[in-house]
């Protein structure tokens, strides 16, 4: 039942809300980090150090530190308010999505009352809950009333700007969510009496808090709210700075009084303890997560994750590792992002109750590193041994949560890629090109993860070409055909169209195509080696490439390079080539044969009107479509259509190459047909280089 709930919960990330606050605190990591590091730099606990910058540029240093940090990690509901809106109006809607963080401010402002006169700064970290929370309720408005003033036909202006329209359109629904979040705020204000609760993230907590108190049941509650809205995308430890500073802040300033009165500090719990011994490496203890990923991690991914991460951790800037990994909305994290703040919590607490480490004495910014931070805040040296200790029972913990979730990665990802694959095949049986990379594509960021992966392949020359034979009637070796294969670390083996697809969605389908005409040179050089007699080498080329003039100059160029005497390349092309039947596509194909390159058409014989193809253009061989081949033993207009096409190939003197040959059966069929090249798993599968020249060349 529990899982059941999980399960609807972590549903909710695949929704636009759920995407836009991922999407949204990704996008404000470097503002993070940026303020992040401003604050370390401007408060780094070091009395020289601090002299230095006061010294430098007359303190202006110090200022300009002071400055990033106020306008970044200092304004953090700003730019979450601005992040997470213009993710969700991607995603719904990408002509609009200006509009969603326009609007999504001015809500805010509209709740909060405006800017002038507040006590407090509105955009400040601890009202991140309040902003996130207005920017996901506006822009699901702002969704809905815009579709429905699209159907108002009065409201389009025939020949205005596409945006002028959209703006006249964009009007009502803006006044309207503004004049409500206004109404909103300002009716809650005049019922609770106080202006607090525009900030109703720390209203709310506080509330619950002060009925509490600052024991050990409040500090263990505090760490769990805060991972429990961080594990859902809410900056957890800003929602509840106010409850920190009320009621955890003055435990550093008790100490003080009684140590300074020749007293025994009595106050364990503080901000500076939560800091320094609880969040060591930020929140979940994000530095124990770097560590097991070090120790546990197989996947090259997330070691790479833990090397960038790893010096930030170190300053308590735990973004990177914890969207990347990443932690939020991920299930097998859970318990473990969870369990080990309360853990730390607790040795932390009773290894200062009872005595073996001082009490926390000192306040500390939450950036200074680990170790340094121990031992300023107890003034010794046993507090640096805590946080060690600390740091390896939190390492322990998050282990086998680690594997355990890189198998949920593996499967989430290979999942992905499938349906990717699915959709392929969908939209080239309607016809339609695949659009895996925009916006409003479920695969959007999937895709471009693997994009991004398969570009590293091929700088590192991970992708690979493997060759599949082809027999002649006689039994002799006609050649090969180059295929293009990749085996992804985590989703395994790729499907060629896919690939050609992502690269060119990717914008790298020119570089994998130059690739793979200077793999097959190359591999055709070894083959020459070995094997003296003449071989016909097929490479496929997309219609991307065939309407790519630049790229066929500079493979024609790159062959050029190599002595491929003895080997005669055949280029294959498909039916959607020959669909764009226009005469800069007639002289590319043309430039192919004056080159002394054959052209071959792929799945030949069941597409839109093949044969009058050859009325136009001049082919050298032809590939039958592989429905063909399976159905002739049980399909006569099969077998006709291939008796057809064998002697139309007489008559207009091509070759015949007949694909998915699986049975002694279908090949002797298509001898007797007069069809007397032969490719297929009858004959053999596509063998990566070493092995296909073992199986086939080696004498």
């Amino acid at each position: 039942m529990r899982g059941t709930a999980m399960k609807r919960i972590l549903d909710l990330y695949k929704t636009p809300y759920g995407l836009s606050i991922k999407r949204g605190l990704t996008l404000a990591t470097p503002f993070l980090i940026l303020g992040s590091f401003a604050l370390l730099l401007n408060s780094f606990p070091h009395e020289g150090y601090q002299a230095a910058l006061e010294g430098a540029a007359g303190g202006r240093l110090s200022v300009l530190l002071e400055y990033l940090y106020n306008v970044t990690l200092g304004s953090l509901a700003l730019i979450l308010l601005i992040t997470i809106s213009i993710s969700f109006g991607q995603m719904v809607q990408k002509d609009e999505a200006a509009l969603y963080p326009v609007t999504a401010v001015c809500a805010y402002l509209s709740f909060c009352g405006g800017l002038q006169e507040q006590s407090a700064y509105v955009f400040a970290s601890d009202w991140v809950f309040s902003a996130m929370c207005i920017a996901l309720i506006s822009g699901g408005l702002l969704r809905k009333l815009m579709q429905m003033v699209h159907r108002i036909k009065k409201l389009h202006t025939i020949g205005a700007d596409y945006i002028f329209n959209l703006t006249i359109k964009g009007l009502l629904p803006i006044a309207l969510i503004c004049i409500l979040f206004g109404i909103v705020g300002l009716a809650l204000r005049s019922v609770i009496d106080t202006g607090n609760i525009t900030n109703f993230g720390s209203y709310l907590f506080l509330k619950l808090f002060s009925g509490i108190g600052k024991n050990l049941f409040g500090i263990l509650l505090y760490v769990f709210f805060s991972h429990l809205l961080w594990f859902f995308g809410i900056h957890g430890t800003n929602t509840l700075d106010a409850v920190a500073k009320q009621f955890f802040e003055e435990g550093v300033d008790v100490n003080q009084a009684l140590i300074e009165a020749g007293l025994a500090p009595t106050e364990i719990f503080s901000k500076t303890f939560l800091d320094t011994f609880v969040f060591v490496g930020g929140c979940g203890a994000a530095l124990c997560l770097v560590l097991a990923l070090f120790i546990a991690a197989k996947k090259s991914n997330n070691r790479k994750l833990a090397q960038v991460a790893s010096p930030f951790v170190l300053f308590n800037i735990s973004e990177i590792v914890i969207f990347g990994f990443p932690v939020i909305f991920n299930s097998a994290m859970f318990i473990p992002f969870l369990l080990t703040p309360l853990v730390l919590a607790l040795t932390s607490s009773g290894a200062m109750a009872l005595g073996l480490v001082p009490m926390v004495s000192n306040s500390v910014e939450w950036t200074v590193p680990v170790l340094f931070s121990g031992y300023q805040a107890t003034g010794s040296l046993a507090g640096s041994l805590l946080q060690l200790f600390n740091v390896a029972v939190g390492t322990c913990i998050y282990i086998p949560f680690i594997k355990r979730s890189e198998k949920k990665q593996t499967r989430d990802f290979r999942s992905s890629v499938k349906d990717m694959e699915k959709a392929m095949f969908q939209c080239e049986t309607a016809g339609k090109a695949p659009e895996l990379m925009t916006g409003t594509s479920p695969f959007e960021y999937a895709a471009k993860a693997l994009a991004l992966d398969m570009e590293n392949a091929i700088d590192r020359g991970q992708v690979q070409l493997h060759y599949q034979i082809q027999i002649t009637g006689e039994g002799k070796i006609h050649g090969a055909e180059a295929l293009l294969r990749w085996e992804h670390p985590v989703a395994g083996n790729i499907s060629p169209p896919l690939l050609i697809d992502i690269a060119y969605e990717g914008g790298f389908l020119r570089k994998l195509g130059l690739y793979i005409v200077e793999s097959v040179c190359r591999d055709v050089r070894e083959m020459k080696r070995i094997y003296s007699k003449d071989l016909h080498i097929s490479i496929n080329l997309s219609p991307y490439q065939m309407e790519d003039e630049v790229f066929l100059e500079e493979a024609l160029e790159a062959i050029d390079r190599y002595d491929l005497d003895g080997t005669q390349l055949v280029f294959e092309i498909t039916e959607r080539v020959l669909l764009n039947n226009s005469p800069q596509m007639q002289r590319r194909i043309n430039r192919l044969r004056e080159k002394g390159y054959k052209v071959s058409i792929d799945d030949f014989g069941m597409g839109h009107g093949s044969m009058l193809y050859l009325q136009n253009m001049t082919f050298d061989e032809v590939k039958l479509d592989g429905k063909l081949v399976k159905q002739m033993l049980d399909n006569k207009r099969s077998k006709d259509i291939i008796s057809g096409i064998v002697k139309l190939a007489d008559d207009l003197d091509f070759q015949v190459v007949a694909e998915y040959v699986e049975t002694q059966q279908q090949r002797d069929m298509l001898q007797e047909l007069g069809c007397d090249i032969y490719q297929g798993y009858f004959y053999g599968k596509a063998e990566p280089l070493p092995v296909f020249e073992e199986k086939y060349l080696i004498p």
